[in-house]
């Protein structure tokens, strides 16, 4: 498949058969053929040269740098194969300073949701992989039904109770959510809104988590209501992007208004809009209002739309 969102184009070998032979990881770690990916507090490792002007990159260690993570490491994931190479991601949150005895030089621990598109993109999928994977077993150091402690299984894709008699198997979760363009009922505008959270005037596609016992479209016409007062038809599904900020994967439709007045109900969305194609594209020139960043599927699918006329 060819990538279109960022994150969307991991291209290692999940390798399933080789996570259920729980010696497998630990007897294959010696020698030059291992990669490692730290993760510091659910920030991701980047190499920096410095240079305030320099493009950051992702850092993927290798060698004696990377046995260095692994020994230190309290937890160690297997994320897949490429070309012969292991990968795998390490967590470091429990060392107070990392960069003080564990990492090299000229790195840094950033917010991977803030580097947005500035990394290649097949690497920022491997750093959002071990990210997510990371963050799921910070969250399950305890059993959900009892309580008890866990332990990691099936190279860091199975977290089991170790009391005997609950002994139940967790593993990691995806939450669903929902994101949608919503055309005006003549079709020559769009919906937007710009959410709280937003860095500056940032104008995106509706989005919000599928509820239990909801299909994606009940969830789609339900979170455009709720959040906006519009009411949609013709909801139809367009693409997916994983996004593990903490652990999505966005779903991406298209749905036509039937109504036109704007509410928000809610508190989530400050203000939202219709905006005409050319509004859409003198976003990107004017600098006052800002569409969403490049290679997101919300951005995809408003350039889909525009496109169209």
């Amino acid at each position: 498949m060819s990538s279109r969102f960022y994150y969307d184009n991991i291209t290692l070998d999940r390798a399933h058969h080789l996570r259920m032979d729980d010696n497998w990881l630990s007897s294959s770690l010696d020698g030059d053929a291992i990669r490692i990916i730290p993760v510091w507090r659910n920030q991701s490792l980047i190499i920096t040269s410095g240079n305030a002007n320099s493009r950051p990159n992702a850092a993927i260690l290798s060698g004696n740098a990377a046995d260095i993570v692994r020994r230190n490491t309290r937890t160690l994931v297997f994320l897949g194969i490429k070309d012969d190479i292991i990968y795998c991601a390490a967590d470091l949150s429990h060392v107070e300073d990392p960069h003080s005895t564990i990492l090299p030089k000229e790195t840094s621990f950033e917010d991977l949701r803030r580097l947005a598109t500035t990394l290649n993109p097949i690497k920022a999928g491997y750093l959002a992989y071990a990210r997510a994977l990371i963050y799921w077993h910070q969250g399950h150091q305890f059993c959900g039904t009892c309580g008890h402690p866990t332990k990691s299984s099936r190279a860091g894709h199975e977290r089991v109770c170790l009391n005997s008699e609950c002994d139940k198997s967790h593993f990691p979760r995806t939450d669903p959510a929902v994101i949608v363009l919503v055309t005006h009922p003549t079709e020559d505008k769009c919906l937007l809104g710009h959410n709280k959270k937003f860095q500056g005037l940032r104008f995106s596609t509706i989005a919000g988590f599928v509820e239990p016992g909801e299909m994606l479209e009940q969830a789609v016409v339900r979170e455009v209501f709720e959040e906006t007062n519009i009411q949609v038809v013709d909801v139809v599904y367009k693409a997916s992007q994983p996004w593990p900020f903490p652990a999505s994967i966005m779903l991406g439709f298209r749905a036509q208004a039937v109504t036109t007045e704007i509410i928000c109900h809610d508190e989530e969305l400050a203000e939202a809009r219709w905006f005409s194609r050319a509004e859409v594209l003198e976003m990107a020139t004017n600098r006052k209002i800002l569409p969403p960043t490049n290679l997101s599927i919300s951005r995809w699918l408003i350039d889909c739309w525009v496109s169209e006329n």
